[in-house]
């Protein structure tokens, strides 16, 4: 895909967004011109999970909430959860997921390349160093992850967002998770919550970074129309790491009267990723700008092709109930070529139904909710050699199906006005079969079926202020990443994973700081371990013994001015934000590994910002990432990822109403570290050739323009 093919299609969002609107005046919040199709803004008030007070937002409608409605309904959950508005990274090069969970406690997104992302929460798919599994992705709570529980984030598009929700672990159940990492659920504007009726938005930067995005937001009558495009080319940091994606989103909306409303949504992905590969430590640190000379010869790549529609329509019932009910379809193909050219290709399809009714159970309040998911995928798998690049000879052949079926009940009483006793839990019932259409005696199948309970407890200490704890169990069934291994392509037969966890926790808001606290103990068994391994050995992954993993996730932002009783300039404001990470996973009692620790994860990451908001319409943040210990690469424990500090800024200016420069350096020492990295048993034994180099000093710019 040329660059002018991406300008091209980009223009078509631009020509959309230029359609004429009627400004009536400029928006407070975001100084963007308004039209009257937005309701009366919503203050933002302080709350235990929003923090500090925070700027109004619009309300949303009975299909997707606003900012200010999701904070606080979140912050009734008795657990972990994050809320990350776009307003945290919409004035920085936000390409992936790593730029915008940098300062969400407990999420470890760490880049290997381009948009591709180590994700991981809790530990969850700690070692799996490709795609991801232990989490549920959900768009606008339609779930995103493919039937057998994998997804691609690349499809994620940071720019077509209003809202992330992170719910930790087995806060989760608010979306029928049973994961170890809980769920994260992306929320797309409507037009009744877009920054502005028209945006347009060009960036550049480093490595040949060029995005253009632009989204329009329409209301007629009764229906609302909402849609965005962001089209990306970017050279890349590395040899062999070009990327070129165009990624749209659209909803469109219609309230048959002030208790019904359906959306139906559109998503399409194209996006075609070159892969640089890992490399020695010594690489890593001395030549980083390289590629792993096998991929370069092959040509790896990830090139995808998707798209999905969807469907939820949300009925008030009265009386404080609610029922969301939906669908959603889709097709995907994953072009693939590494050490075979994977081609895969197929549907997903699934039905969801969520039910809320808030009201009175023996004269207390009481919040119930139950909700079903069925799901189901069908994967044509094929694998041919790889000739630089291109398919060469058919080596493998064969069909992947996944259904899932979901139920889970959750429900909040209040025994006095500020103490809720929560209760609930999950049941599932999935299966997996493999075909293997050259060698049918390589065929398979599986089924996975299991209830998970949670309990837990939330107590209002004060107005603002929350202490929170449960407990819960995790069941995860293995993806077909982990059934139908390499190059043997053969069905090999794994236990679910399991779990318990115990959480607990604080949250809230004084004066002059907001925090959040939080400790977590799980007990896994049969945990999901991927790794390198030496030759002769037909599969990656395995399930481990008993292990623990354990943690602190913690945030703590200070008012400085409030905080010191500096006196800064009218309208001004000076926020100390930060976050900080423990992670302690290890072997309990392993045959091989005794209690050594886990590869793949840094025991301690600490992020901060010190941004100076001015009044005069200007601000700027210097911030910093500390990671003290990269952490052990084998599970041997012989060798470990070195630390690292990087130092970077971003601000940005209003330079008329509507118009917006912003700017965002990154590692500003040029320091030269490692990112993250592929996990292996021993290395001693096995290649050591798994790091995957951070990037050098970056400098990124944009101009956003709202009519």
């Amino acid at each position: 895909m040329s660059f002018s093919h991406l300008f091209g299609a980009t223009a078509l969002a631009l020509f959309a967004a230029v359609s004429p609107a009627l400004a009536d005046g400029f928006d407070p919040v975001t100084g963007y011109p308004i039209i009257d199709i937005y309701p009366t803004d919503v203050a933002g008030d302080v709350n235990p999970l929003s923090g500090l007070p925070a700027q109004a937002q619009r309300p949303g409608t009975l299909t997707v909430p606003g900012v200010t409605e999701t904070q606080r309904e979140m912050s009734r959950i008795p657990g972990a959860v994050t809320l990350v508005p776009t307003t945290k990274y919409v004035d920085t090069y936000a390409h992936n997921l790593e730029d915008v969970m940098d300062f969400a406690p407990g999420v470890h997104a760490r880049k290997r390349f381009g948009a591709e992302v180590r994700l991981s929460i809790r530990g969850s798919g700690l070692s799996r160093n490709f795609h991801m599994r232990g989490l549920d992705i959900l768009q606008d709570g339609v779930p995103f992850n493919l039937a057998d529980g994998a997804a691609d984030f690349q499809e994620i598009d940071p720019l077509i967002a209003q809202h992330m929700e992170i719910y930790k672990g087995g806060n989760g159940l608010r979306f029928g998770s049973a994961t170890l990492g809980g769920a994260i659920n992306i929320v797309t504007p409507t037009a009744w919550t877009a920054p502005a009726a028209n945006l347009v938005r060009v960036e550049g930067g480093s490595h040949g970074s060029i995005r253009l995005h632009a989204l329009a937001a329409r209301v007629y009558g009764a229906t609302d129309v909402f849609a965005a495009m962001t089209g990306n080319q970017v050279d890349g940091f590395r040899q062999q790491e070009e990327e070129q994606s165009i990624r749209f989103s659209a909803n469109l909306g219609h309230r048959f009267n002030d208790r019904a409303e359906t959306r139906f949504y559109v998503i399409s992905n194209t996006v075609d990723q070159e892969i640089p590969g890992t490399l020695t430590l010594q690489q890593a640190r001395e030549t980083p700008e390289m590629a792993n000379p096998g991929n370069v010869a092959g040509n790896y790549q990830r090139n995808v092709r998707s798209i999905r529609v969807a469907n939820k329509t949300a009925l008030d019932l009265g009386d404080g109930a609610k029922l969301e009910f939906g669908g959603y379809g889709g097709y995907k193909r994953l072009y693939h070529p590494i050490f075979r050219v994977l081609d895969q290709r197929g549907p997903v399809a699934g039905l969801f139904a969520r039910y809320r009714n808030e009201g009175k159970l023996a004269g207390h309040r009481n919040v119930l909710t139950l909700g079903s998911d069925v799901s189901w995928g069908e994967v044509e798998a094929k694998q041919y050699a790889n000739l630089a690049g291109s398919r060469g000879a058919l080596l493998a052949s064969g069909t992947q199906n996944s259904t899932n079926l979901r139920i889970y009940v959750e429900n909040q009483f209040y025994v006095t006005p500020t103490v809720a006793l929560v209760g609930g839990a999950q049941g599932i019932h999935s299966t997996r079969k493999f075909t293997n259409h050259l060698v049918p005696a390589q065929s398979d199948d599986a089924t996975f079926s299991s209830i998970s309970p949670k309990a837990g407890v939330l107590w209002d200490i004060a107005g603002h202020a929350q202490a929170f704890a449960n407990v819960s169990r995790s069941y995860e069934p293995p993806t077909f990443s982990e059934l139908v291994q390499g190059g043997v392509f053969q069905f090999v037969p794994l236990d679910p994973q399991r779990g318990v966890t115990v959480e607990i926790g604080t949250r809230g808001t004084a004066k002059a700081v907001a925090w959040d606290l939080t400790l977590y103990r799980a007990w896994v068994e049969g945990e999901l371990i991927n790794f390198t391994v030496g030759g002769g050995i037909p599969a990656a992954t395995f399930n481990a013994g008993d292990t623990t993993h354990q943690g602190i996730e913690a945030s703590l932002t200070i008012d400085m001015a409030a905080a010191t009783g500096f006196t800064l300039a009218p309208g001004a404001r000076l926020l100390l934000e930060q976050a900080y990470t423990y992670s302690d996973f290890f072997f309990d009692g392993d045959p091989v590994y005794g209690s050594n620790k886990l590869a793949g994860m840094p025991p301690h990451v600490y992020v901060a910002a010190l941004r100076y908001r001015a009044g005069a319409g200007w601000d700027i943040a210097p911030k910093l990432e500390w990671v003290p210990d990269g952490g052990y690469v084998d599970y041997a424990n012989r060798l470990k990822a070195p630390g690292y500090a990087t130092l970077g800024f971003d601000g940005g200016v209003d330079i008329a109403p509507g118009v917006r420069a912003f700017f965002d350096v990154r590692n500003l020492t040029d320091k030269r570290y490692v990112s993250t990295y592929s996990t292996i048993t021993d290395a001693a034994l096995v290649p050591t050739n798994v790091f995957y180099p951070g990037e050098g000093r970056s400098f990124f710019a944009g101009l956003k323009v709202a009519f």
